[in-house]
């Protein structure tokens, strides 16, 4: 489940307010230079106090569309946004983990599975493993004897 991240950046500028950039991750970059060369210093230098923002006629505090000074409720509404961000976020999570706490849980039966196969196959093994040892001891053993005979054989034709 792919996650939509939204960048949410406070920015303290030269004079102490804040100013918001909020774009999508691919143009955060592009925002942020197209930010910084609207702060209001620069805007001052170009077109003076009041214009800029600044002064009584249009004191710190009020929007304009491109994204000046924040507001107590513009900051308010900023936050609201970032917690359904994070609730989001985290119900995506909560989805995803209990996702794979599912796969991990069938994952485990299976290996539990192919661990009772092999034990099982391993005990079916044991008694030829026995089978067969006990059969090469025998062997071993008919051995002996046929050459202990041999010997005695030879001895008694000398």
């Amino acid at each position: 489940m792919p996650y939509q991240a939204v960048c949410h950046i406070l920015i303290i500028e030269e004079h102490g307010h804040l100013r918001m950039a909020s774009q999508k991750d691919s143009k955060k970059e592009d925002s942020l230079k197209d930010l910084f060369a609207k702060t209001p210093a620069k805007r001052m230098a170009q077109t003076g106090p009041l214009e800029a923002g600044y002064g009584d006629a249009a004191g710190p505090g009020l929007l304009e569309s491109d994204g000046a000074l924040l507001t107590r409720a513009f900051m308010e509404q900023l936050f609201e946004s970032l917690r359904e961000d994070l609730a989001t976020l985290k119900r995506e999570i909560a989805a995803d983990i209990k996702d794979l706490k599912r796969e991990v849980i069938d994952l485990g039966k299976r290996v539990d599975t192919v661990e009772q196969a092999q034990d099982t196959r391993d005990e079916e093994l044991d008694c030829p493993r026995r089978e067969l040892l006990t059969l090469q001891d025998k062997n071993q053993e008919l051995q002996y004897q046929i050459e202990d005979l041999e010997n005695r054989s030879r001895h008694s034709n000398i």
